[in-house]
């Protein structure tokens, strides 16, 4: 205990006296010899010595301040404290430096060259240790990152993604207009005539119409999609949607549809892949103007011209007022962005009288045509869509009636943009058959934004980046670059840390594919498949919140039977979801005949699936009420409250 010197024969009296004011009086000697150290006592027992340790970790220096706590010494000076805490420090500062040793083995793949001091200090030694600690790890991986990005930077070779194809012995043209300006009837007469071509398209029923079309022409022609293919041997001329692009077959003349995709996120690096590899001499584009921007943007990277050739509506388009339900009339098309508002305005729509198709992304492409037919032939005299109608499908709309001017994006709700309204509002009017285009929406407050963006009374989009993707001899690379063959680990490298810093190039989002790929490597069996056997089964177009992850990667053969077990309560709904399971299973089967055996089985399923669809839509969509003026009373608009968005100020 500390020792006290006395003040006096009377205080020393005093203090024999009374015990109570011995002790304080100790504890007050104490407290000040403690605070002239820089301790801070506790209690009677216990003070915090402050401490600090350095340490050399390679070039890098570590300062560690704080205090440890200790019972109070029988001496109150520097030297007691820092013998009765070196039992405390120095053992766990040997285990500290021992440990950032080995980490510094497996996170660095060659020793640190960071020169630098770092001090830490805080209330607690131990506490400044941790930071220490984690302040090393996060240096060393921040810095391995580095090094890892700067070999991807120079051996992967992305930034040369696009200079890699060659493109002198092409030429580039875009056809630039509205929809209805016959760009794309222009460029498939010359896609006809030529010896060889391929068109590609956004969407499987466009790429069917364009193969039947073809024929039409007289020109012989293959259809390939992602579930199906119609095979010509002799042909010479293919109809395909975009991502199943032959990059091998030579061809006179390409048409790749909707070029104005080149900025979507999800799927624009088909665009660019597509316009940037192509076998083609004579590349035709046709879009909107955004897209030409875009295609400007991109041939300006490859290194090439872009000849444009302009077009016009052929007929005018006009925004008209508000109908409501009751006002709709046969040809018009009714949009709305969801399967659940597609079939609840089409209930409303046949209470009102009017007998109605309706097209959304989970009907089959079959169905879809079928409903589209339907509605060609005024057997529906109204067709309920959701936004794929934009894409270049050819129905004989008079008027297009925005139900809602919001649509969720996968992210949010958000207002749709002037683009995305023309480009829907653009399929009213089709020429030969209306001599003006109408537009409109059933709620009279959305006029205005679509009258806007119609007219043009809103500023252009600011320009976007032109989005690639990874192909397999990317993955590989990066593969022997991380050390990992993990299909998921490469996709969200790509995703997080390849081009962040490129002003132009984007990696497309990548998030459905890490899904199905993380998924799949839960199963057993499925880590031990070749490479690119894995990186295929990532691209399978499946949720893994459906049953449709259950198809995929299953050892031995996989026969479909489950199709025909599906069961519920909802006969719609399940023959969506087994058309929807049967498309997969046929995707599959394209690609491992020898594992998914029943293709010509699963397609007889999924075509009466369809038949299931088609008839159960078709009652519901023709089921007019007895008595129209009854059932004007009950069309009402019953929709949620929205946010409203706010109006343009009128200058004066």
């Amino acid at each position: 205990m500390l020792s006290m010197a006395t003040g006096g024969d009377e205080e020393s009296a005093d203090t024999d006296l009374d015990p109570h004011r011995v002790a304080a009086a100790e504890r007050a000697a104490l407290k000040r010899a403690a605070k002239r150290l820089g301790w801070v006592l506790r209690d009677a027992g216990t003070v915090e010595v402050r401490v600090e340790r350095q340490l050399t970790i390679g070039p890098r220096t570590i300062v560690v301040r704080g205090r440890v706590p200790i019972d109070v010494p029988a001496e109150t000076n520097a030297e007691a404290g820092a013998i009765a805490t070196a039992p405390l420090v120095d053992p766990t500062i040997a285990k500290f430096a021992h440990s950032m040793e080995r980490a510094v083995g497996t996170i660095l793949s060659a020793p640190d060259d960071v020169v630098q001091t770092r001090t830490f200090d805080r209330p607690s030694f131990f506490s400044a240790l941790e930071e220490a600690r984690r302040f090393l790890y996060d240096a060393w991986r921040a810095l391995e990152n580095r090094r890892v990005d700067e070999r991807v930077e120079a051996e992967l070779g992305l930034r040369f993604y696009l200079e890699g194809f060659g493109t002198a012995a092409r030429s580039l043209e875009y056809f630039v207009g509205p929809t209805n300006s016959g760009k794309t009837y222009a460029a498939l007469e010359i896609l006809a005539a030529a010896e060889s071509g391929v068109y590609l398209a956004p969407l499987r029923l466009l790429a069917l119409e364009v193969y039947e079309r073809l024929v039409d022409l007289g020109a012989r022609a293959s259809l390939v999609t992602g579930e199906e293919r119609i095979v010509d041997a002799g042909a010479r001329h293919v109809s395909s949607t975009i991502e199943m692009l032959d990059l091998g077959r030579e061809v006179d003349v390409a048409v790749v549809d909707e070029a104005q995709l080149l900025e979507d996120e999800q799927r624009g690096w088909a665009w660019t892949l597509a316009i940037a590899a192509v076998r083609a001499r004579r590349v035709v584009l046709c879009g909107s103007e955004e897209g030409l921007r875009a295609a400007t943007r991109l041939a300006e990277r490859l290194g090439t011209t872009i000849a444009v050739r302009r077009f016009e509506r052929m007929n005018p388009l006009r925004v008209v007022p508000a109908p409501g339900i009751v006002g709709l009339r046969p040809g018009d098309a009714v949009v709305a962005f969801s399967r659940r508002a597609v079939v609840e305005y089409q209930a409303q729509i046949v209470r009102a009288g009017l007998p109605s198709a309706v097209i959304y992304g989970s009907l089959s492409p079959g169905v879809r045509r079928r409903e589209a037919e339907r509605f060609r032939s005024g057997a529906a005299q109204v067709v309920v869509a959701t936004d794929a109608i934009g894409l270049g499908l050819n129905l004989p709309i008079r008027r297009v009636v925005f139900a809602a001017v919001r649509k969720f994006d996968g992210v949010e709700t958000r207002l749709l943009t002037p683009q995305e309204i023309r480009q829907i509002a653009g399929r009213a009017g089709r020429y030969g058959l209306h001599e003006e285009g109408l537009v409109t929406a059933l709620d009279a407050r959305d006029v205005g934004l679509i009258r806007r963006a119609i007219e043009g009374h809103t500023p252009p989009a600011p320009e976007g980046p032109i989005w690639i993707s990874p192909t397999d001899d990317h993955l590989r690379r990066l593969g022997t670059i991380i050390g990992t063959t993990r299909v998921s680990r490469l996709l969200d490298f790509f995703r997080t840390r390849v081009l962040a810093n490129d002003p132009q190039l984007r990696i497309a989002d990548l998030s459905a594919q890490i899904e199905v790929a993380l998924a799949l490597e839960l199963a057993d069996g499925f880590l031990e498949l070749p490479f690119e056997v894995r990186s295929l089964y990532s691209r399978a177009p499946v949720s893994t919140r459906g049953p449709g992850i259950n198809v995929l990667a299953r050892e031995g053969v996989v026969t479909g039977d489950e199709l025909a077990r599906m069961a519920g309560r909802d006969r719609l709904l399940i023959d969506e979801d087994r058309s929807r399971l049967a498309t997969l299973y046929l995707w599959l089967a394209q690609r491992f005949p020898a594992v998914y055996v029943n293709a010509v089985e699963v397609a007889e399923l999924r075509d009466a699936a369809d038949s299931g669809i088609q008839a159960t839509l078709r009652a519901r969509g023709t089921h007019a009420a007895a008595h129209p003026a009854a059932a004007q009373r009950r069309a009402v608009i019953r929709r949620p409250p929205r946010p409203s968005y706010p109006k343009p100020r009128r200058r004066h």
